[in-house]
C-alpha cells in the first residue's frame, strides 16, 4: 500500500520575493488516463517514490527550488497524482497543476480527476481549486499552497471532498522547477484522507 503523511490546509499569504528576470512557458506532457486501481497504483507510486522516502519527506539531495531559480512570469502545467487512505484503503487520482509564476508571489490553479479506491473501485466527479506559489518562503511556510474541493460519487452516494495541498517547487532531472511535491490534507464524506501526498511533473 501507499504510505504518505499529511500537514495543515493551506493559507493565503502575500509575501514579496526575490526577481530573477527569468521566465518559463511549458504545457507539460499529455496526461495518461488510468481505468482501474491496478493500473494507477504503479505509476503514482514509481512519482511518488522518485521524490519521497518512506517517511514521507523529500528525498536526501532533494531540496526546494531556490527564488532564483522559479521564473519570473510564464506559466507551466504539471501532471501527477494525489493519494491517501480512506477508511485503510489508497485512494488516488490523477492531478494536474498549472503555475503561473511571477516575482514574489505566482498563482496555482488545481484539478484532480478519475480517482480509484482500492476497495471500492471508480470514484467519478472532478475537484477543484486555487492558491500562490511563492519564490521565497519564511521558514515553516510552504511554496505551493492550493486546494481541491467538490464532489466525489462512488457506489450511488456522493461525497463532498476538501483536500488542502502544500508542498514545494523541486527539480526534475537537469529542470530546477520540474516538478511539485507536497502533503495532502482534507477529507472525503466522513472520512479524513489519511496519510495524503502529492507529486506532479511537467
Amino acid at each position: 500500500m501507499l504510505k504518505f503523511i499529511a500537514i495543515g490546509a493551506a493559507s493565503a499569504i502575500v509575501l514579496a520575493g526575490c526577481s530573477n528576470g527569468s521566465s518559463s512557458d511549458d504545457n507539460g506532457g499529455t496526461p495518461i488516463t488510468f481505468n482501474s486501481f491496478a493500473e494507477i497504483e504503479p505509476a503514482a507510486t514509481a512519482m511518488q517514490t522518485t521524490y519521497t522516502d518512506p517517511n514521507d519527506t523529500l528525498l536526501m539531495g532533494i531540496t526546494p527550488a531556490t527564488a532564483a531559480d522559479i521564473p519570473d512570469s510564464g506559466s507551466s502545467a504539471y501532471q501527477g497524482f494525489i493519494s491517501g487512505e480512506i477508511a485503510g484503503d489508497d485512494l488516488i487520482g490523477e492531478l494536474t497543476i498549472t503555475a503561473t509564476f511571477a516575482a514574489g508571489n505566482g498563482a496555482i490553479s488545481s484539478e484532480a480527476t478519475n480517482f480509484y479506491h482500492e476497495t471500492n473501485g471508480a470514484y467519478t466527479g472532478t475537484l477543484t481549486g486555487t492558491g500562490i506559489l511563492v519564490q521565497d518562503p519564511p521558514m515553516g511556510v510552504s511554496q505551493v499552497q492550493t486546494d481541491v474541493d467538490g464532489t466525489l460519487s462512488n457506489g450511488g452516494m456522493d461525497f463532498a471532498t476538501m483536500i488542502a495541498l502544500e508542498g514545494s517547487v523541486i527539480a526534475n532531472g537537469s529542470d530546477p522547477v520540474g516538478a511539485i511535491a507536497g502533503t495532502a490534507d482534507g477529507s472525503v464524506g466522513g472520512d479524513f484522507l489519511d496519510d495524503g501526498i502529492f507529486s506532479a511533473e511537467r
